[in-house]
């Protein structure tokens, strides 16, 4: 099991409140496929340093329905860390 704690801790020391909407989530040590739902960390609409951990599928499903999970996009809301 992954602490939780030390996730808030190491992106505090990047000035980054993690927060959790969904609650604070069971983080278990797994071998996950792209199309598989997992934690991701995401910015937070209109809140400078902050972030919000949640429950959702690692990659977007394209228009070939094949999964996408590395595009690039110059807007600020659009950036994901995969936990």
């Amino acid at each position: 099991m992954v602490d939780v704690a030390s996730i808030v801790e190491d992106f505090a020391d990047l000035k980054i409140k993690i927060r959790f909407s969904e609650g604070t989530p069971n983080i278990e040590a797994r071998e996950d496929k792209i199309t598989d739902v997992g934690p991701i960390i995401h910015t937070v609409d209109g809140a400078s340093g902050a972030a919000d951990l949640v429950h959702h599928r690692w990659s977007c499903p394209g228009q070939n329905k094949r999964p996408v999970y590395n595009f690039r996009s110059e807007a600020a809301n659009s950036r994901r860390t995969v936990v």
